[in-house]
């Protein structure tokens, strides 16, 4: 896993509350949080597949009871992120500008941030046709439905690749979806509109 620092940087709109900032920021920290827990997985389970390569089915390692059910199937504020990342791999602020525009910047390690920008981008992508007003209520149905299939693709690659049973994918995703409600709600009122990664030495451009 590349542990060098990026910056994401998060464009905002309009009128926010004291709520909108704390429901935004805690929905990142939980999509960080959970992205950096599959990279941990995924480079433990490269590490059993190299020491157990005789063994047989590997997926079929965690269903026998050889690997511990994943933390990510207790996603979101149930996990303990102060217990599994170290100080220096959390998420942290580090700028935010509040105006018409503004931004948030926000630091991680760059390829768990990476992973939380490009799912801002298909966010907005899709999130912003839904806030057009003038589309019928099928459509934007139709919208929500398209929304919903996007976020899962990843997840159900992801939990394929790790072994993980269907009900257990079936948990992912659910918990996924409602992590991502508050962001997806900011986008739709147009509060968050742009997602872009940054080097950490351009932190102060603007």
């Amino acid at each position: 896993m590349d542990e060098g620092k990026k910056i994401l940087r998060i464009g905002i709109d309009g009128n926010w509350t004291a709520s909108d900032f704390a429901q935004s920021f805690e929905a990142l920290d939980h999509l960080y949080n959970s992205r950096f827990i599959f990279a941990l997985e995924a480079e433990d389970f490269r590490e059993l597949r190299m020491r157990y390569k005789d063994f047989g089915p590997y997926p079929h390692m965690r269903r026998m009871g050889y690997i511990a059910p994943s933390p990510l199937l207790h996603f979101g504020a149930s996990i303990d992120a102060d217990s599994l990342l170290e100080p220096d791999e959390r998420l942290f602020v580090r700028r935010v500008i509040y105006g018409s525009p503004g931004l948030k910047d926000i630091a991680g390690l760059g390829e768990i941030v990476g992973h939380v920008k490009d799912l801002l981008i298909k966010l907005i992508d899709v999130c912003s046709t839904g806030r057009q007003r003038e589309l019928e209520n099928q459509r934007r149905e139709l919208e929500n439905q398209k929304l919903q299939v996007e976020i899962t693709k990843e997840y159900l690659a992801l939990g394929d690749s790790l072994g993980y049973t269907n009900y257990e994918k079936r948990q992912l995703i659910a918990a996924s979806i409602a992590e991502q409600q508050p962001l997806i709600r900011l986008i739709e009122e147009g509060k968050i509109v742009s997602a872009q990664l940054l080097d950490e030495d351009d932190n102060e451009s603007v």
